[in-house]
């Protein structure tokens, strides 16, 4: 993955210049994390190794991944994120209910 565009990050860290980042792979939109050099202003997307159950134990994968949230296309991502804002600010979910009348969260 190159270096992140300016224009997609937001700091969310001003002390350790951390934060996220909109990645488009695909016509997938995913957030990354991200990281700025505070000397050149480059910015980075935050790498992980993900888990694999090996012999019934969590163990690191043998690549390297971005550290990113999928999201979908761009219309997904959209209500996605719209959702994601009603859950922060306490308005619920989805709207839409199970059988038993339980709000299905997202």
């Amino acid at each position: 993955m190159p270096k992140i565009n300016e224009a997609d990050y937001i700091e969310t860290n001003e002390q350790y210049s951390r934060g996220i980042a909109i990645d488009r792979y695909k016509n997938e939109i995913s957030i990354v994390s991200a990281d700025k050099n505070k000397d050149t202003g480059d910015i980075w997307p935050n790498w992980c190794y993900p888990q694999k159950r090996a012999n019934g134990e969590n163990v690191p994968g043998e690549k390297a991944i971005p550290m990113k949230l999928r999201l979908g296309l761009k219309e997904q991502a959209i209500q996605r994120l719209e959702q994601l804002i009603m859950v922060i600010e306490g308005r619920g979910g989805t709207g839409e209910y199970t059988e038993d009348g339980e709000e299905i969260p997202f």
